[in-house]
């Protein structure tokens, strides 16, 4: 399965950044993963990414991450690509990181911008590199700055877009003008990826290959049946998915990830609530929720 996904335009559409559920003393919730994916393979989903920050990766152990890479792949059966989230930022952690997907066989990784130490142009071309060039499994970059603290330069990416082992950005700027800009500049082959719900639609519509969403944890046939409309050029269907899901994506981003989502996931009935800390719940939550009609939003997106 390692490398499936090498072929260019192979993986686009609707990927989730899975969320990693869990039970209420805070271990990994095995049995409710393998019903998560068996779910999104249901829903038509193009790709699942686990350990993701989305999946509470930063607040997982070494071993947790291996884990989750031999679950998912396990549990896929080859059914659907398991791309596997990494980052640190340390190098050295993050190749070890890498090398645990590739021996697990995860068909891709999904590897962060290293955070806090605000890297120089530099240090950030030889972490990836270094990352894509350790275990040879195919490296999608992760661009999210204000999570980070240090954002991706627009020619590093461009650089980087040759490497033969580096296939892709999800792109978690929110900045559209840069991503157009992107699309036209990159090596043939590399894939764009909004990594921001709420500008999947424009960043496709541009000619981006899909998104890596958050809101298809809840809505996973309404991301993936938007995407495929975007794909078919039936603009005027995708854009009406698209009006129908802003409540949803409103609610998802009035905390910090994964915490919204991973509360409506537990609404919906799909996984305990219980998160990582130090990650929390607020009381205040419930409230938002009540009053976007989130809920109602997405009960009515998941027979779509």
């Amino acid at each position: 399965m390692t490398g499936s996904l090498l072929s260019p335009g192979l993986l686009q559409g609707s990927i989730v950044a899975l969320l990693t559920p869990m039970t209420p003393d805070e271990k990994i919730d095995f049995p409710a993963l393998e019903r998560l994916i068996d779910l999104h393979v249901d829903a038509g989903t193009s790709a699942i990414v686990v350990a993701s920050t989305t999946g509470e990766g930063p607040a997982l152990t070494f071993k947790e991450h291996v884990r989750l890479y031999r679950a998912a792949v396990l549990c896929a059966e080859g059914r659907i690509p398991v791309i596997a989230g990494l980052g640190s930022p340390s190098t050295h952690a993050a190749c070890e990181l890498a090398r645990a997907a590739a021996t697990e066989q995860a068909d891709a990784i999904l590897c962060v911008t290293p955070y806090y130490n605000r890297l120089n142009p530099l240090g950030l071309q030889r972490h990836f590199t270094t990352v894509a060039e350790a275990a040879g499994t195919p490296v999608i970059l992760h661009d999210v700055p204000h999570c980070t603290g240090v954002t991706l330069p627009e020619d590093l990416i461009v650089a980087l877009s040759s490497h033969p082992n580096i296939i892709g950005l999800k792109d978690a700027t929110g900045d559209l003008h840069r991503a157009e800009r992107l699309l036209h500049a990159v090596s043939a082959g590399f894939q764009i990826f909004s990594g921001d719900d709420s500008t999947a639609f424009a960043l496709m519509a541009a000619g981006g290959a899909g998104v890596i969403s958050v809101a298809a944890n809840v809505a996973p046939s309404a991301v993936r049946a938007m995407c495929d409309a975007l794909r078919r050029g039936d603009t005027e269907d995708a854009s009406r998915i698209n009006d129908s899901l802003q409540p949803l994506y409103a609610f998802l981003a009035a905390e910090t990830n994964p915490v919204p989502a991973k509360w409506l996931a537990h609404r919906i009935g799909w996984t305990d609530a219980t998160l990582r800390l130090p990650l929390a719940i607020s009381p205040e939550l419930a409230c938002d929720f009540s009053r976007n009609g989130a809920l109602v939003s997405c009960a009515a997106l998941l027979g779509r």
